[in-house]
């Protein structure tokens, strides 16, 4: 490229196109890898079609002029500061390698959510840093994924070089003089650059405009999901970056109102409080099961559905299992509130919010003031996903975790201690705990990289995609478990809670490729007694993660009032419900109903949640 430094052309045009030719490149990239991202995608936007694009994508325009600013906005600066040095070797290179590193930096994010995208159908904003910073073996799964996705990896260094070349040489044969002309010259461009990158990084020029912000995205699409086309993913990085992104309400102006339609206070009348029966002295085992769809269970599917659950499946015949339950977010993180606390994600993840320092009830805070002992299990090193605080802030004090376990030979080299042998660990250890116990367990092994035991190579159906193998590794190691839990004194006085963390939108099936189904899981209910439900029985009405919490402490009959999002599924009084993300929530229906859900429903219940968790009131206050 000719030179555009030289003392003749410090103040040029040449210098100025220049500069918008190489925004120009990361503008055009952008686009080209939201149409490679559709294309790579395009199975989970069945309903998208070539007439849904055009306005798609001119709304990925906006999305993609603001990226393109805010990763560019502070080399522009640099690059027009009205003064002569900005002209000279160092200071070009420092330009040169700023420009590149910065985005490359945007563009590793973007295609890594390529990959990512599948798992939460969302595209990844700043909450993904806060979610992975206490992951201590991130090098050993990057190093896994990059061998899998290695096509993502030459990509992406093919952009950094074609961004270095495309840059352009230089001669710096003469540094210009520091004169009026100069100063006001460049200044003047410095303050234009400035306007359009306000204009672009706001939206608009209107001045009533803020800036845009990931739900100005709905207005491109149909459909929820369709966001995740219009969106860039340096744009939700950047843009979400130390912001909860939560509104006051006030749909309502009196509370009465409002606790008249929906309210997470339940409230019980006045019992003597030592009133406990053997009932309410039953034990809780809650087992969380990472990545285990409803697509996986032939119990829950038409007959002739395959089976990668075949432990589990024959487990629901003699549980109280609900056929139409749902995840209340899209990631591991999202579970723990969801089930220990009855609080869901919406917008963002709440654990990874402020608001998750907020006081909260808590299952094991409940169960603690009725005398019970509470503990959590899960085997990866101590501290992984702040697991370790969040179970704790939900009021199980002891945690076990791969230090507790101790022999790292049963690693699995990515995550923790393989599923098998922490789940034998873990029945051990319940049999020291005092009684009544309440535990919950979190397992690892079905999660990417999709690996099995050596030992356990080619028994497991291996089905159609790579996690099909891992299901069913983890439901042998299930088996194990319950069947040494039998040999355990504490086994019948114990209710079983199963649950999975999240469903997954699926690549096979098209009834699990919607936003709702996809978020369908398993939910089972086991009493080996007897005592407090009845085998063989299913619950039909729609249920939810946060469900979990209000139903065990109204089986075990709790006499006091608490806080919870959800409802019990014994509660024939109220209507069943069910709120996740990107819809932002649903009231569920039949199908079949042609009228939209209760609007004054869903306002009552997001002003709920949204002002209480600005005013720190996740608490019942008993």
């Amino acid at each position: 490229m000719k030179s555009i430094y030289s003392s003749k052309n410090y103040t040029g045009i040449s210098y100025f196109l220049a500069l918008a030719g190489r925004l120009a490149l990361v503008l055009l990239l952008l686009l080209l890898s939201r149409f490679a991202f559709y294309f790579y995608n395009k199975y989970l936007f069945p309903g998208t079609g070539w007439e849904d694009l055009p306005l798609i994508f001119r709304g990925g325009l906006r999305f993609d002029l603001a990226a393109l600013f805010y990763l560019n906005g502070a080399y522009l600066i640099l690059a027009l500061l009205p003064f002569p040095f900005v002209f000279s070797r160092i200071w070009q290179i420092v330009l040169k390698m700023f420009f590149v590193a910065v985005n490359a930096a945007g563009f590793f994010f973007q295609l890594f959510d390529f990959i990512y995208f599948r798992t939460t159908l969302r595209r990844i904003d700043f909450s993904f840093f806060r979610e992975f910073k206490n992951e201590i073996n991130l090098g050993g799964i990057f190093l896994q994924g990059l061998k899998q996705y290695i096509v993502f990896f030459l990509v992406w260094i093919a952009l950094i070089v074609l961004l270095w070349l495309c840059y352009g040489r230089s001669r710096y044969d003469q540094r210009p003089t520091l004169t009026f002309r100069f100063f006001s010259l460049r200044l003047l461009v410095l303050g234009i650059a400035m306007c359009i990158s306000v204009v672009a990084i706001r939206g608009g020029t209107d001045r009533t405009t803020r800036p845009i912000t990931l739900g100005n995205a709905a207005a491109y699409v149909t459909e929820p999901l369709e966001m995740g086309i219009v969106l860039n993913t340096p744009f939700c990085i950047l843009r979400t970056f130390g912001k909860p992104s939560l509104d006051r309400l006030d749909f309502f102006h009196d509370q009465e109102e409002l606790n008249r339609i929906y309210s997470p206070l339940h409230l019980k009348d006045t019992v003597v409080a030592d009133r406990i029966t053997a009932r309410r002295q039953k034990n809780v085992v809650i087992i969380i099961l990472e990545s285990f769809s409803k697509e996986y269970s032939s119990y829950l599917n038409p007959p002739g559905y395959p089976s990668y659950m075949p432990f589990l499946d024959s487990l629901m015949a003699s549980s109280l299992t609900c056929t139409n339950a749902y995840a209340n977010g899209r990631k591991s993180v999202d579970a723990i509130p969801s089930i220990l606390g009855s609080i869901p994600s919406l917008e963002q993840s709440f654990a990874l919010t402020p608001f998750a320092l907020n006081r909260v009830e808590g299952l094991g805070n409940v169960l603690k003031t009725m005398g019970y002992y509470t503990a959590f299990f899960h085997g990866a090193p101590n501290g992984s996903l702040g697991l370790d605080g969040m179970s704790r802030h939900f009021g199980f004090d002891d945690y076990y975790g791969m230090d507790e376990f101790g022999d790292r030979s049963r690693h699995d080299r990515y995550w923790g201690i393989w599923d098998e042998p922490f789940l034998q660990f873990f029945a051990r250890t319940l049999d020291g705990f005092p009684q009544p116990f309440a535990t919950a367990f979190f397992t690892l092994s079905s999660h990417h990289p999709f690996i099995v035991p050596r030992q356990y190579e080619g028994m497991f159906d291996k089905g159609s995609l790579p996690v099909h193998q891992c299901i069913g590794y983890t439901d042998h190691a299930l088996r194990l478990f319950f069947n040494r839990a039998k040999e355990s004194q504490w086994y019948k006085n114990t209710l079983f809670v199963l649950v999975a963390d999240h469903g997954s939108y699926s690549q096979i099936d098209p009834r699990y490729q919607t936003h709702t189904e996809s978020m369908s899981i398993p939910i089972i209910y086991y009493d080996p007694s007897g005592d407090t439900i009845q085998g063989g029985e299913t619950y039909r009405e729609y249920t939810q993660q946060i469900d979990i919490m209000p139903t065990l402490l109204d089986i075990l009959d709790v006499p006091s009032g608490f806080f919870a999002f959800g409802r019990s599924i014994l509660d024939t009084l109220t209507t069943p419900f069910v709120v996740n993300y990107p819809a932002l929530f649903n009231v569920m229906r039949d199908p079949k109903e042609k009228e939209p859900s209760n609007e004054l429903f869903l306002k009552a219940f997001r002003q709920q949640y949204n002002n209480r968790l600005l005013d720190d009131l996740l608490h019942s206050g008993i």
